[in-house]
């Protein structure tokens, strides 16, 4: 590997400081939060300031950048081009620069106080939350949690750390889930569980006096989608369409809660994660008819805070939680 000659790196240094010298970087933080809202008055508020003097910011950082920045459209107020590629990079900076002004360096978790921000599935939260709760008010009293939903690019919401970690669960086969991201192949991924799917309906559903469920049985029944983009077809329609079968899709849904209050009270059937079983007791579950892979719940982070002190307890916290859960899980089989 060829090495830089050290002149050349003193130059490149130089020449980053020289360009840092000419910034005041309280217009980078400005503009962090005029790109989070789109908005001259909610970014303001966000930093304090008032509104004439964030005004004043926006101007100097156009003639900063040589670029509008942001923009008045049909829907309000939108980023140009070139503020949508500084978005990332800068904050991730300032993600990286207020890590390092207040992080002492050690991370000790009964002292810590701090926000983790984590994007999951609601089956992760129905499952995962309440136990995670109860170790933090032993363990890190100082510690809260703020779940988010999924931003529109998630590996860059990793990167700056606007978002500390990533549930997702991910087909076995190779095939993908709606919720996992696209474009995250440098994430670094820790696998939490494995599961299968089981069918899932109401005590006295009808289809249920039959001994089993046959596979022409559950083709014909009336079906529940969780789809988190509300669009498309499930992964186990493929899995049909092998068999030369279809289903009928009567309702998709983004989340889980919403699939399970419908089952209670009405005949549609759920083809879901085994581990739904211990948040919705009341119901029954089969087994599927049908040969499907079982998939992983996969937790996922920016390799820039792979050896972030607390970044790692957070990681270590939730696989503990998961851990305890999962070996009560019930059989895909039974």
């Amino acid at each position: 590997m060829k090495r830089m000659n050290p002149f050349n790196r003193r130059m490149n240094d130089a020449h980053e400081l020289g360009v840092l010298a000419r910034i005041d970087l309280n217009l980078i933080v400005a503009f962090d939060a005029l790109a989070r809202d789109a908005n001259v008055t909610a970014a303001a508020t966000r930093l304090g300031v008032t509104q004439s003097a964030m005004s004043h910011r926006l101007r100097r950082l156009r003639e900063l950048f040589g670029d509008p920045l942001l923009v008045r459209t049909r829907g309000g107020m939108a980023l140009t081009p070139r503020a949508e590629a500084l978005v990332v990079p800068v904050r991730s900076a300032l993600s990286g620069v207020a890590r390092a002004l207040s992080d002492p360096g050690e991370f000790v978790p009964a002292r810590a106080g701090r926000t983790f921000r984590i994007v999951a599935p609601d089956l992760f939260d129905a499952l995962a939350l309440a136990p995670m709760l109860e170790l933090l008010r032993r363990e890190a009293p100082g510690i809260s949690l703020t779940m988010v939903p999924a931003p529109a690019h998630l590996p860059d919401a990793l990167e700056s750390a606007e978002v500390d970690l990533a549930i997702s669960p991910t087909l076995l086969d190779g095939d993908r889930f709606d919720f996992e991201p696209r474009g995250g192949e440098d994430l670094r991924r820790r696998v939490l569980v494995r599961d299968g799917f089981r069918v899932f309906l109401r005590p006295d559903h009808p289809v249920l006096t039959r001994a089993r469920i046959t596979l022409r049985a559950y083709a014909t029944l009336a079906h529940v989608l969780v789809s988190p983009r509300g669009e498309g077809m499930g992964f186990v329609d493929r899995y049909l369409a092998e068999k030369g079968l279809s289903r009928r899709i009567v309702l998709r849904v983004p989340r889980f809660a919403s699939a399970l209050a419908v089952l209670r009270r009405s005949d549609l059937v759920l083809t879901g994660p085994a581990a739904l079983a211990a948040v919705a007791p009341e119901l029954e579950s089969r087994p599927v008819p049908l040969a499907l892979p079982e998939y992983a719940v996969t937790m996922m982070w920016h390799p820039r805070f792979t050896s972030d002190p607390a970044h790692r307890w957070l990681r270590d916290l939730i696989a503990k939680v998961v851990a305890k859960w999962s070996r009560r899980r019930p059989s895909t089989a039974a």
